[in-house]
């Protein structure tokens, strides 16, 4: 019974006490509640913030080093354009060096070939000179047609409009040339070969086509002079005449018959070629292309000139017309 009593008295004590504890409990437990929070709190707030201050200095670095690769970069460029424009500059001095070079080379090149030209241009007047070039030196003949041939073609081509005047160089450089080529073709072996030749029968097919479209001033009349010398020697051979008749050789006499500019040495020199062509002419299409070109009526307009020879001339070209006019009826 004594220890019953003991036992209940025990327990009520503790049950008072643990009663009594009660808010403290709470209250403790509240507290530690709270700071466990605030712990917690300021661990995700660190927890927040601090990837964004780290990244932040990562990319503040990252930049820094992109803007010294940069600036890096800008330097060798820079040092790349201030070497390229030197060089620039040292390209375009010696361009100019190498033009005038080349102009200082070119223009002794023309003034010796116009000086060796003229010389072997009145060399070649003697006939035993172009028979010794053409039993020994064909082929230096030939090679040499093939520079007039390329020469003529770009001089005309430089001063179609209107040639230089008679002294420039290049201007006797040509003529020298042609001037060789007219005493070549003025035997019977050298037009022979010069109608036999590639560049020979081009370099004649260039006179024809040329002839009309050279300009009609004094500057011309040397080298138009040399060129109708030329087709008037060819004319004389039976191969060389077919050739003329053929490229239309009409066209380039009709230019110079029609140009009022014309002098009479030139009317008279197409004259003379004329009447080697239609000597004995006597197929009809060669006939009617030439009487097509030019009319009968134009030649007998010449019989009274002023001038003999001229009106001689006139005269036979007239009758050879009217003697192949009849054949062909």
């Amino acid at each position: 019974m004594n220890n019953s009593l003991t036992i209940l008295s025990s327990a009520g004590r503790n049950l008072h006490g643990f009663v009594d504890d009660i808010p403290q409990i709470f209250a403790n437990d509240l507290k530690e509640s709270e700071s466990h929070e605030e712990e917690m709190n300021g661990k995700k707030i660190h927890t927040i913030f601090d990837p964004f201050s780290t990244s932040s200095v990562n990319i503040s670095k990252d930049n820094a080093k992109k803007i010294a690769i940069l600036e890096s970069k800008c330097e060798e460029l820079r040092a790349q354009v201030e070497y390229l424009t030197k060089e620039k500059e040292n390209a375009t001095e010696e361009i100019e060096r190498l033009k005038d070079q080349i102009f200082s080379q070119s223009t002794y090149c023309t003034s010796l070939g116009a000086v060796l030209g003229n010389l072997t241009w009145r060399a070649s007047r003697f006939p035993q000179i172009v028979d010794a070039w053409l039993s020994t030196f064909q082929n230096k003949i030939a090679e040499f047609l093939s520079i007039v041939n390329g020469t003529f073609d770009a001089f005309v081509d430089t001063y179609r409009s209107a040639f230089p005047p008679i002294n420039n160089i290049e201007y006797q450089f040509v003529m020298g040339l042609l001037g060789i080529v007219t005493n070549i073709s003025a035997s019977p072996e050298g037009r022979e070969f010069l109608i036999t030749n590639s560049s020979g029968t081009e370099f004649v097919q260039k006179l024809i086509k040329l002839m009309p479209e050279l300009p009609s001033t004094s500057g011309a009349v040397s080298l138009k002079r040399l060129m109708l010398m030329i087709l008037y020697n060819v004319s004389m051979n039976k191969t060389g005449l077919r050739y003329l008749l053929e490229s239309r050789v009409g066209d380039a006499l009709s230019h110079c018959l029609e140009n009022e500019a014309s002098s009479d040495e030139m009317q008279l020199l197409c004259l003379r070629v004329l009447q080697s062509v239609t000597y004995d002419l006597e197929e009809p299409k060669y006939i009617h292309d030439l009487t097509t070109i030019i009319p009968i009526q134009r030649i007998e307009t010449m019989v009274s000139a002023k001038r003999s020879d001229i009106s001689s001339a006139a005269k036979q070209v007239v009758k050879h017309l009217r003697h192949s006019q009849q054949i062909t009826k």
